[in-house]
C-alpha cells in the first residue's frame, strides 16, 4: 500500500534549478518592462529595433550642422572654418575670413577700441542669430569692435589656446573669457563628443600640454561589444540617459584623470600671462546654465567649482564677474524659458549678460 501523498518526502530543489528559475524570471521581468517601456512612448516601436547607441554616436559624430563650418585643427582639435556659412540649431550662422562669427553686418562698422569674446557656445550664440549674441549686443552697446571667437563645445583649455593663437595677430584692448562650469569640466578631457582634444596635466607648478597633435583616429572603448549587444534596449536607452550616465553609456567622452579645477586654475595663470604680455585688460566671466537650475545639488556642486576657478583668476590679477545673481535677480530660475532657449541664452539672456559684462568693463576704464 502506498504511503499517503503527505507523507512523500519531496524533492529539494537543486542549486542549478534555482538558478535557471531565477534567470528565467529576470528574463520576463526585463522583457516585459522593455515592452511596457516601448509602449509608453512614441517614438519606438514593438516592431523596430535599431542600436540607440548607434543611433545618438551618428548623430554625435556627424552633426550635418557641423559640416563645412568646422574643421580639423591639430591644437585646438576643431576651430571654425573661415568664410563659411550654415545653421545652429537651425539658425543662421557665418564665419569672417578670420573665423570670427559675423554680427552687426547692417550696423556701420565699430571703431572703439578692440574687444576680443572667447567662450564655448554661450558665446558663439546657439539657437541665436549672429545679431543676438552676446558679444553683437556687446557690440553695439559700448561702440567698440567685438570679435566673437566663441567655439562651440570648447573647454577652458582650448579658449586659453586660441587666445594665445589670436592675440598676437590682432592685439585687442580688452579680452573677454567666459565660462560655464561644464567648461571646467572639460578640461579633464581628452575625447569629448567623439572629437579628439587636447588637454593639461600638472606638471609641477605648471601644465604640460598633452594630446597635441590631435589624433585623427577614431576611438572605440573597451564597452564597445557591451553596447553592440545592449544598446538595443530601448528601457536601458531610457534609464541611462534620465541618469544622465551619457559617458558610460555612448562612450561619447573620455577622461583623463586629472582635477579639472586644477588644471582650470593654473590656466588663469596662463591666461593672465597673455594679458600682461601684450598690455591687454582681461575679464573673466562665469555664467550659469539653464539646465542646472532644476537640479538643487549639482547646482551647489557646480557653483563651488565655478566659484574656485573665479577665486584664482582674481588671484593671477583678472577682473572677473559671477553672472549668476544677476539672472536669479532677472528671473532667470523661475521663468528660465524668458532667458534661455535649447538650455543656451535667448536673445533676450544675451542682452542681459552683455550689459553685465559691459558695465564690469567700464568700471575698470
Amino acid at each position: 500500500m502506498p504511503a499517503p501523498s503527505h507523507l512523500t518526502p519531496r524533492r529539494r530543489p537543486t542549486l542549478g534549478g534555482g538558478l535557471v528559475l531565477a534567470f528565467v524570471t529576470v528574463v520576463v521581468v526585463l522583457l516585459t518592462a522593455e515592452a511596457v517601456d516601448r509602449l509608453r512612448d512614441p517614438s519606438a516601436s514593438l516592431w523596430s529595433y535599431p542600436n540607440y547607441i548607434d543611433v545618438w554616436q551618428k548623430a554625435w559624430a556627424f552633426d550635418p550642422e557641423e559640416r563645412g563650418v568646422l574643421r580639423y585643427d591639430s591644437e585646438l582639435g576643431y576651430e571654425p572654418v573661415p568664410g563659411a556659412s550654415g545653421t545652429v540649431n537651425g539658425q543662421p550662422i557665418s564665419y569672417s575670413a578670420d573665423g570670427f562669427r559675423t554680427q552687426n553686418l547692417g550696423a556701420p562698422p565699430a571703431a572703439g577700441p578692440l574687444i576680443l569674446a572667447l567662450g564655448d557656445s554661450y558665446t558663439e550664440g546657439w539657437s541665436v542669430s549672429g545679431d543676438e549674441s552676446w558679444p553683437a549686443h556687446l557690440e553695439r552697446l559700448t561702440g567698440r569692435r567685438t570679435l566673437n571667437a566663441g567655439v562651440r563645445g570648447y573647454g577652458i583649455d582650448q579658449m586659453v589656446l586660441r587666445a594665445e593663437r589670436l592675440v598676437p595677430r590682432f592685439k585687442p584692448q580688452t579680452m573677454v573669457l567666459a565660462f560655464i562650469g561644464s567648461d571646467i569640466e572639460r578640461t579633464a578631457l581628452s575625447f569629448r563628443d567623439f572629437k579628439h582634444k587636447p588637454y593639461f596635466v600638472p606638471a609641477g607648478d605648471g601644465l604640460e600640454l598633452r594630446n597635441v597633435p590631435a589624433p585623427t583616429t577614431p576611438i572605440s572603448g573597451p564597452l564597445v561589444a557591451i553596447r553592440a549587444v545592449l544598446g538595443y534596449s530601448h528601457l536601458l536607452d531610457t534609464l541611462m540617459r534620465r541618469l544622465g550616465a551619457y559617458d558610460l553609456w555612448f562612450g561619447n567622452n573620455i577622461g583623463t584623470g586629472v582635477d579639472g579645477v586644477l588644471v582650470s586654475c593654473r590656466l588663469m595663470d596662463r591666461f593672465s600671462a597673455l594679458a600682461r604680455k601684450y598690455d591687454a585688460h582681461a575679464l573673466v566671466v562665469a555664467f550659469q546654465q539653464s539646465d542646472r537650475w532644476n537640479y538643487p545639488l549639482e547646482r551647489t556642486a557646480v557653483a563651488a567649482r565655478v566659484a574656485a576657478v573665479l577665486a584664482c583668476a582674481k588671484r593671477a590679477g583678472l577682473a572677473t564677474l559671477d553672472t549668476s545673481a544677476a539672472f536669479a535677480a532677472a528671473g532667470a530660475a523661475t521663468d528660465p524659458a524668458a532667458y534661455f532657449v535649447a538650455d543656451h541664452y535667448s536673445d533676450r539672456g544675451n542682452a542681459l549678460a552683455a550689459s553685465l559684462i559691459g558695465a564690469a568693463l567700464a568700471a575698470k576704464n
